[in-house]
């Protein structure tokens, strides 16, 4: 009995003082490669240890450049130009009408000797009378005729007409146009034409063609 109970203590002890002496050797650490070598304070051994995680450092953001806006510049309206009124212009009397008709002869026969007359203003304080002589007729053939005469208010003028030649149609052929610049005061007249034909027309024997007619105004 002694034996294993002496055997038991031994164990005891054995177990004990290992206890007290002996202490774990710890496995060491793997070190990230970037960690510094720091000493160990209890052994001569070296102890990796990580350094502190640095916290990132927020990048600032980049300042926006504000792009250039265009700017337009308004055109400076012209202020309009208020027109000056002009005076209206007086109304001119030059070629207004005064007075206008007609007169003619009395063959009796389809030739007659017309003349239509007209008066217009040039200004003011005078006008102008206007007459103009044809021949009505069918068919004529007549050569140049001289020592006409035309008379106005008792003045005598003579002209001359050229040749005519009417073959068919009745027709009104100008053969001479007189005029005459007058004062306002003096607008009736007295008109007296002869005109010298020297001929037959059918089967009238006809030497000269006259008319005569007068204008009184009575404005």
């Amino acid at each position: 009995m002694k034996r294993p109970v002496a055997l038991i203590l031994s164990i005891l002890c054995l177990l004990t003082f290992s206890g007290c002496f002996g202490k774990p050797v710890p496995s060491p650490t793997p070190a990230p490669a970037s960690a510094a070598p720091v000493p160990s304070p209890d052994r001569g051994e070296t102890i990796i240890t990580a350094p502190p995680t640095a916290e990132p450092t927020a990048e600032p953001a980049p300042v926006q450049t504000p792009e250039p806006t265009a700017v337009t510049i308004p055109e400076a309206t012209p202020k309009p130009v208020q027109p000056t009124a002009a005076p209206a212009p007086a109304p001119s009397q030059a070629g207004k009408l005064i007075a206008s008709g007609s007169f003619r002869s009395d063959t009796g026969t389809y030739l007659n000797l017309i003349a239509d007359w007209k008066e217009e203003t040039i200004n003011d304080n005078s006008f102008k009378l206007t007459v103009v002589l044809s021949l009505e007729s069918y068919s004529l053939d007549v050569g140049e005729r001289r020592s006409n005469t035309l008379t106005f208010n008792g003045k005598e003028y003579s002209f001359i007409t050229d040749p005519i030649e009417i073959e068919e149609g009745f027709t009104k052929t100008q053969i001479y146009v007189w005029s005459q610049e007058l004062p306002l005061s003096q607008l009736s007249f007295d008109l007296n034409v002869s005109w010298n034909f020297r001929g037959s027309y059918s089967g009238t024997e006809m030497e000269v063609l006259e008319l005569s007619g007068s204008y009184r105004n009575h404005g």
